[in-house]
């Protein structure tokens, strides 16, 4: 892997902390709105989707491509409309994290379409749940995480990211399959070790999460901190030129 690839790598995995960022958002939001409300969930989406598209300009300058180009305008679109006319940037923000499959290595697998289908539905689910644990690292309950607020809160996402995070693991199992040709590979290559490296660390977040369930309190640094690490991991496995099983 070449100097350019892994800055390449850094700056899809920028792009992919605001897209995941942003699906968090879209999540808190929904969950506040159930009763009782809980008017103190107020995450901020023009933070998600300008990190997003400071990684997708950056990205696509380092490597063009078509469908990167276009996820660029979509994330400027979503931003502007975040800015000015909020209802018409989740849908605009969705349409950019549905084209993070179509750039990636998922492209050059057949089938194709299954293939991509997989992919976003990796990221979409993934979303879910990293990224709403990128946003409960943002948020502070007026009565601390303890109070019935915070409390309402965990239990709601707990639910949602439970289920999202067994959808992710699935895909995610599904896909390297594909991308690995043997189990030497996962030592032997360094897109395997980097592979290796990323299960650890959702392995990581899974032990973090059931510390929180246990204590009632979220470690929100620590969780976020590992799910960054994640991220950066997933943008340097997007920038392999090849994977073991396309090289």
């Amino acid at each position: 892997m070449t100097p350019a690839e892994i800055v390449s790598g850094a700056f899809r995995g920028v792009e992919y902390a605001g897209l995941l960022g942003f699906v968090g958002v879209v999540v808190m939001r929904q969950l506040a709105r159930q009763p009782p409300h809980l008017s103190w969930v107020r995450p901020s989406m023009e933070r998600a989707l300008a990190l997003a598209l400071l990684g997708g300009v950056t990205t696509v300058a380092l490597a063009p491509s078509w469908v990167g180009a276009a996820r660029v305008v979509v994330e400027v679109a979503a931003l502007v409309m975040c800015l000015r006319w909020g209802p018409g940037a989740v849908p605009a923000g969705f349409a950019a994290v549905l084209l993070l499959a179509p750039a990636g290595h998922a492209a050059n697998a057949e089938p194709l379409v299954p293939a991509i289908l997989v992919d976003e539905l990796h990221v979409v689910s993934a979303g879910i749940w990293a990224g709403g644990v990128l946003v409960l690292a943002t948020l502070r309950p007026p009565d601390g995480w303890r109070s019935p607020g915070g409390q309402d809160l965990l239990t709601r996402f707990g639910r949602v990211a439970m289920v999202a995070f067994a959808f992710t693991a699935l895909t995610g199992l599904l896909r390297a399959t594909e991308q690995v040709a043997g189990f030497s590979d996962l030592w032997q290559t360094a897109y395997g070790v980097v592979l290796v490296a990323k299960s650890v660390g959702v392995l990581a977040m899974l032990a973090l999460a059931a510390v929180t369930w246990r204590r009632a309190v979220p470690l929100a640094r620590s969780d976020a901190l590992m799910a960054l690490a994640v991220v950066a991991a997933t943008g340097l496995l997007a920038a392999f030129p090849n994977p073991p099983a396309g090289a």
